[in-house]
Formats: C-alpha cells, sequence, structure tokens
C-alpha cells in the first residue's frame, strides 16, 4: 500500500468513525423521546422567538462574511471584489457549519471563488487563516467577557476572573505583538501575513458580536426554565462546539446536541431537543440551502455567460 492509499484509507475510515459518533450521540439524545413529543414541542415554538433566531443568524453571517472581507484586505489587497469577498465568506462558513471539516469544506468553497478570480492557491489558504484567526480572536474576546461577567455575578468568582484575565492578558499581549509593526507568522512555506493593531482590535470586536449573536440565536429558543444567565450559556455553548469540531461529525451532529442536553440537564425534555432542532434548521440548514443554491445560480450564471459569448465568438 502506498502513502497515498493509507491517507485515503486514514480519510474514509475518521468519516466513518465521525458517522458512527454522531448515531451514538444521537441516540443517546433522543433516547426516551418520542416523534409526536418532539413534533408537539416544535409547534409550540412562539413565533417570536423564531423571528428573533432568524434575525440574530443573519447578524451572525453577516459578521462572517465581513471576516473574508478583511482577509483579502490583508491577504491580498485590491484582488477581490467587495461582493465575491462576502460572498466567499458566507457560502464557505454556510457550508462548512453544516457539513463539518470545516478546514476542507470551507477552504474548497472559497479555492472555487477565489482561484478564478485571479488568486493563487497561497493567497487563498492566507484568506482562510485569516478567517480562522478573526473566529478565534472573537471567541477568545467572548469568552473573556462571558467569564469576566461571571466573576462579577456569579459563584467561584476567583476562578472565573482567572480565567477571564488570563485570557484578556493573551488579547492584549497580541495586540501589543502586531503594534510593534508589521508582522507575520511563517507556517512551512506558508507567510501569514497579520493585520495591524487597530485592525486586529477590530477583528476582534467583530468576532465577540459573530459569537454572541450565533449562541444568541440559539438562547431565544430555550426554555425558560432551562436557560440559565446567557454568560454562563455562552461559556457553554463554545466548549460544545469546540467537542463538536473535534469530533469531526458533520456540523458537529450529535456530539452538540448531547453536550447542549447535559450542561443544561435536558435529557429527556422535549421542548429542549424542538429548541435544538429548530436551531439546526435556522442556523445550518437554511444558510446551508441558500448558499448551495447561491453558488449553483452563480455558476449556472456563468457557464451561460460563456455559451453566449462563444456563440456570438462563432457567429462573427
Amino acid at each position: 500500500m502506498t502513502r497515498a492509499d493509507a491517507a485515503t484509507l486514514a480519510r474514509r475510515a475518521g468519516v466513518v468513525l465521525a458517522l458512527a459518533l454522531a448515531v451514538v450521540a444521537l441516540d443517546v439524545v433522543f433516547r426516551d423521546l418520542s416523534v409526536a413529543e418532539l413534533e408537539a414541542a416544535v409547534l409550540r415554538q412562539p413565533a417570536r422567538h423564531i423571528a428573533a433566531c432568524l434575525m440574530l443568524t443573519a447578524a451572525s453571517f453577516t459578521c462572517l462574511a465581513l471576516y473574508d472581507l478583511v482577509g483579502v484586505h490583508v491577504a491580498a489587497p485590491g484582488r477581490v471584489r467587495t461582493r465575491l469577498a462576502l460572498l466567499a465568506g458566507a457560502c464557505s462558513a454556510a457550508i462548512a457549519n453544516t457539513l463539518g471539516f470545516h478546514a476542507v469544506s470551507g477552504s474548497a468553497v472559497r479555492a472555487h471563488l477565489y482561484l478564478p478570480a485571479g488568486l493563487s492557491g497561497g493567497e487563498v489558504a492566507r484568506v482562510v487563516s485569516m478567517s480562522w484567526l478573526s473566529l478565534v480572536a472573537g471567541n477568545l474576546t467572548m469568552l473573556a467577557g462571558a467569564e469576566l461577567l461571571e466573576a462579577a455575578t456569579g459563584a467561584d468568582p476567583a476562578w472565573h476572573a482567572a480565567l477571564g484575565v488570563a485570557l484578556e492578558g493573551l488579547l492584549l499581549a497580541w495586540l501589543w505583538w502586531l503594534s510593534r509593526g508589521p508582522r507575520e507568522l511563517v507556517l512551512g512555506r506558508l507567510r501569514l501575513p497579520m493585520p495591524g493593531a487597530a485592525l486586529a482590535l477590530s477583528l476582534m470586536l467583530l468576532g465577540a458580536v459573530e459569537s454572541g449573536t450565533a449562541i444568541g440565536a440559539l438562547y431565544v429558543l430555550l426554555p425558560v426554565d432551562l436557560a440559565p444567565p446567557f454568560d454562563v450559556f455562552a461559556v457553554g455553548c463554545i466548549a460544545a462546539v469546540v467537542l463538536g469540531v473535534v469530533a469531526h461529525t458533520p456540523g458537529g451532529l450529535g456530539v452538540f446536541e448531547a453536550s447542549m442536553t447535559a450542561i443544561l440537564s435536558g435529557r429527556g425534555r422535549p421542548d429542549l431537543l424542538a429548541a435544538l432542532l429548530l436551531y439546526r434548521l435556522l442556523y445550518n440548514l437554511l444558510p446551508f440551502t441558500l448558499a448551495a443554491a447561491a453558488l449553483g445560480l452563480r455558476s449556472g450564471w456563468k457557464t451561460f455567460a460563456s455559451l453566449a459569448h462563444a456563440q456570438r465568438g462563432n457567429g462573427a
């Protein structure tokens, strides 16, 4: 067996294991619940909560689209139109959030859009890296704020204050490092230019808004008696998302639901499962469908335009 064959086999085995993990996790979550109970709980969800979830979802994906706009500004200034960068950012996030395997699926969408626009593979990789940097910085900012708020209002203030201050210190040290002049990270042959301190601060704030709206989209759907204070919920939700990403199940399927059920002590509660299901539909499947449709229409239009141009050329 060649090294390439072994790598292919390992990837396929990883997909099978991820799907098996998703099935097991979903079985744990839905055990002792009937379809009728879940359907009734979904229908009881107030329309205003669904509307709030949709608005927060739109705000979150607006921020995700802006990540790519900043990424192309840093990695390939003046090379990509604003509209294309926003489309790439929103579509790559929508597809990666649903399919999982973010490093592969999100990068594939960006390559599909950016390579024909004239960017090199290295420049696309730098845009992807900038997007991930924005996401991580935003989540750390959100987590630091949640921990400091929990220290001021909840139990175990010393522990939460220590973690919040440590995260804030890490972010401030990063900003100080960036303020000392042009910086770049070198990862093998890939050289990743870093944003300036002012732009990095803007990315941190943008990322905190994105993280907050994404978490809020689920929070507004929760049963009132299970919903903890938002700062406590934010910490748990970020942990559940990280577990889903590490598990490599499609979109964290099963692992995210099992984690949130455990965090909220809501096993056997059809209203909690209804909230998680609606969140999947509104935050994952709806943007995924819109992204797939937008990419399909764009590709169809480009094909039609190319054929029309070729026919005009033949007619001449």
